[in-house]
């Protein structure tokens, strides 16, 4: 684009007569405008340089005075908390004792929140790796049993046990008394076959013909209307609902 005198003029803000004027004229004008005004004084230095009437100035304005005020240091929640729980004294007779390797092993999430506050009061650096909290073991659960299953169990009243226990002593009341059920009913047989000993053949053969003919009865009956001979329950099962009613007895 060829040069333009006149575009140039109209853009100009300030006459050259203007600017001649300023900068020829009275120092002390322009001194009071560089302390009240930087910002305009340095736009009409510009302008008197690019039209000639005022040289380029050798250095630029110098920064304002600020003092020195050091950086602020923040702190993360998680230090802020140790802080408030351990003071500076505290931590450094801490780590200056025998209290603190004991406690790495014992109680590693003490240990590292007492770092943290060491970390906080310039002590140490924080860690490359941050450590992560372990949890700690949940406490194992426990029931006090009922006295009829201690008394069951041989064992004393007011015994506790977990879970493990629990199911296995309640396992061992359902084994029992499924062995004294079938002792009940080998003796019930074992008596009726000690009687039908005792009988002559005659009795004999009269009570097996009863006996015939109350089995015929039984399976027209059966015909007629079908036993509900409940089956027998799995030990397993009988094993749970042992349990739930231990439960049940100590929660009332």
């Amino acid at each position: 684009m060829s040069y333009d005198p006149i575009q140039e003029r109209r853009t100009q803000k300030y006459t050259r007569a203007e600017l001649k004027d300023f900068w020829q004229g009275s120092g002390v004008v322009a001194q009071r405008l560089l302390k009240e005004n930087p910002a305009l004084y340095k736009e009409l230095h510009d302008a008197g340089e690019r039209v000639g009437v005022v040289g380029k100035s050798m250095a630029p304005n110098p920064a304002p005075n600020v003092p020195y005020r050091p950086p602020t240091k923040t702190y993360t929640p998680s230090e802020l908390a140790a802080r408030g729980r351990y003071s500076e004294a505290e931590i450094r007779a801490y780590f200056n004792s025998k209290e603190s390797s004991d406690e790495f092993h014992s109680d590693r999430n003490e240990y590292e929140r007492k770092r943290e506050a060491g970390v906080s009061y310039g002590l140490f650096g924080p860690r490359p790796i941050p450590y992560i909290p372990t949890k700690p073991p949940a406490p194992e659960w426990r029931l006090k049993i009922s006295d009829e299953l201690a008394d069951a169990s041989n064992l004393p009243r007011g015994t506790e046990v977990n879970e493990a226990q629990l199911e296995q002593l309640c396992r061992q009341k359902v084994q029992r008394a499924r062995q004294a059920q079938e002792a009940a009913d080998a003796k019930v047989a074992g008596d009726r076959q000690a009687e039908l000993e005792k009988l002559s053949a005659k009795q004999q053969a009269d009570q097996a013909e009863r006996d015939r003919k109350q089995a015929d009865a039984d399976r027209l009956a059966a015909l007629l209307v079908p036993l509900q001979t409940p089956p027998a329950e799995d030990p397993a099962l009988a094993t749970a609902r042992a349990i739930a009613a231990e439960r049940a007895k100590q929660a009332a």
